[in-house]
């Protein structure tokens, strides 16, 4: 006999032979939208998904080894859901005969754009090294046959992708054929990898549905094949169209099922895992966003990150996270984000850092304590991976600690890492398959392929601002010591940071975004916004240009100052 339907369950289906006109018509809409104990928005806005399962994906949260989990949505109507899988070998001969079944855990989620079901299941059991078919759904509603297999037992040897930021760029408008096209790209030249890295900034607006669906849609032939493990980025956290305000990655959180060994208040954003032998751990750098809803963020990851690191014994070490400790954008830096986690990945000697966020692809020498060293045994590569997606940006550049830079405004890229054993190469394309970058670290011989040159040390001063160097004429006057004290020249700094100073007589008058600066020379007196300060040491005059103490930038401007002896170079950054 057939299963009786209600009302609310002909609204719920795609097809479900009556249309909302054809209701509404025959009950009258004013009837219908005050008698109906559901939300008809809602209801309407479902009409997007169906029972057929959609946004199939592949990730861990357990052992590779022995699990595989998968997510997928469908409409509200589809309460049920159900993982089915078998080794490939015996589908062959049996086809679904002899699967094996996992209910899936659901729930309904209320996105802003629709209103949909989520299903989580996770099989478990499995034999390590070995193909598996599945399909998931329920009923007559499954998904097309595919296929994920197990990571094998004592594994040295494999590939993995890795992918930049892959948002529209256009709150407005969330266009991701460009992202489609470099993921199949990836994947068509690559398909023996065994899973792939996400690196942040997935979609433009994270509490966007609308961008979620067609990010899915055009990562969907690979998403069903094999596991995509994602990080957080600032734009998982967006909830409007301008940008200028975050909250929890709660969309991120609800779609992608990721391991939940991280910071309590963390799971599923901060995880580690292990695959062949390397150690992954993913870390969420989003402070200036999510901090005002979780106290003390950052350190809570470090502490974390400490003790995960600390009990891995895998040959590689790898690091995940969006925004970059070592960037390529003109003036944006990170440095509460290096501050916090940089410490930790110097004491465990992490192989690579990989971040995104700038959209640029960039690999700096080997660092140490914020300083190059001259072979990756002695230090960290950092990696910065470019885009995936549609977004560029016009004002990236090489920066003094980048030993290779690509400026991908042509087209989007991707990263292929392989690691074979004690070697592992990080290796670069455009969208289109030509070769960018290939390196190699050695963990044997104790080297890199191309080998380190670290840059020479000056024979005077130079000064690095947001890591751009200044070469004359810009900087007339190199930064030094005057009395134990760094000094550098203020007009070439103000000029490069993209402020204006004007000078009358002994009067020094200059303003940089919304702020106005009075200083004197020879004095230590300032006015900064009509409030009068002193400053640490005066402004002195050297062959008529006025310099100013770098310590004093702190107070005026909020810029930090390093001195690195190795390279003379004067470092400001803010």
């Amino acid at each position: 006999m057939e299963e009786k339907k209600s009302i609310l369950d002909l609204f719920k289906e795609k097809n479900h032979g009556i249309s909302r006109r054809l209701f509404l018509q025959s009950c009258g809409a004013a009837l219908a939208v005050a008698s109906m104990p559901v939300n008809l928005t809602k209801v309407f806005a479902a009409d997007a998904f169906s029972r057929q399962p959609a946004h199939t994906t592949l990730t861990w949260t357990l052992d590779p080894r022995t699990t595989q989990t998968l997510a997928w949505t469908t409409s509200v109507a589809a309460d049920k859901g159900t993982l089915q899988y078998i080794d490939t070998q015996a589908y062959k001969k049996t086809g679904w005969q002899n699967a094996l079944s996992v209910q899936a855990d659901t729930e309904e989620f209320d996105a802003n754009t629709d209103y949909v079901r989520l299903h989580y299941a996770t099989a478990q059991k499995l034999k390590p090294g070995t193909a598996y078919t599945y399909r998931v759904g329920y009923g007559s509603e499954w998904s097309d046959p595919q296929s994920f297999s197990t990571e094998a037992d004592n594994l040295s040897k494999f590939k993995f992708l890795i992918f930049g930021d892959s948002q529209s760029g256009i709150p407005a408008n969330p266009e991701y054929k460009p992202w489609q096209k470099t993921i199949e790209s990836a994947y068509a030249a690559n398909t023996d990898a065994a899973f792939f890295m996400n690196i942040g900034d997935l979609v433009e607006i994270g509490q966007d549905y609308a961008h979620w669906k067609n990010w899915y849609a055009a990562a969907a032939n690979v998403l069903e094949k094999i596991p995509g493990m994602a990080v957080t980025g600032n734009h998982e956290t967006y909830d409007v169209p301008k940008e200028d305000h975050s909250v929890l990655p709660v969309y991120f959180k609800k779609q992608i099922s990721l391991p939940l060994n991280g910071p309590e208040e963390l799971k599923g954003q901060v995880y580690s895992f292990d695959y062949g032998n390397v150690h992954f751990a993913v870390l969420d750098s989003q402070e200036n966003e999510e901090g005002s809803y979780i106290e003390n963020m950052l350190k809570k990851e470090a502490d974390w990150l400490d003790k995960d690191l600390a009990s891995s014994k895998q040959t590689w070490k790898l690091v995940f996270f969006h925004k970059t400790p070592y960037y390529n954008k003109a003036e944006r830096s990170n440095e509460n984000v290096k501050k916090a986690f940089a410490p930790v990945i110097d004491k465990h000697h992490v192989d690579v850092v990989i971040n995104g966020h700038d959209h640029g692809y960039s690999r700096t020498y080997p660092i140490y304590n914020d300083e190059f060293v001259g072979s990756p045994d002695k230090g960290t590569v950092y990696l910065v991976t470019g885009r995936s997606g549609n977004k560029y940006y016009t004002d990236l550049s090489q920066k003094v600690w980048d030993a290779f830079f690509h400026d991908p405004q042509a087209e989007p890229n991707y990263v292929v890492v392989t690691v074979n054993g004690p070697k592992l190469v990080i290796s670069a394309y455009t969208q289109s398959g030509s070769c960018i970058d290939v390196y190699t670290i050695d963990k044997v011989a104790k080297t890199d392929s191309p080998r380190t040159i670290l840059p020479g040390k000056a024979n005077y001063t130079r000064l690095a601002i947001w890591g751009n160097l200044l070469q004359t004429p810009l900087i007339p006057v190199p930064p030094q010591q005057i009395e134990n004290v760094w000094y550098l020249p203020l007009s070439s700094f103000i000029d490069f940071i993209g402020g204006d100073m004007d000078i009358k007589d002994n009067t020094l008058a200059l303003i940089y975004k919304k702020d106005k600066i009075t200083l004197k020379t020879d004095s230590n007196a300032a006015i900064l916004n009509n409030n009068t300060l002193s400053l640490t040491h005066p402004v002195k005059l050297v062959k008529d240009t006025p310099m100013i103490a770098a310590d004093d930038l702190k107070s005026l401007l909020k810029f930090d100052n390093r001195y690195d002896p190795s390279l003379n170079i004067l470092f400001l950054v803010k």
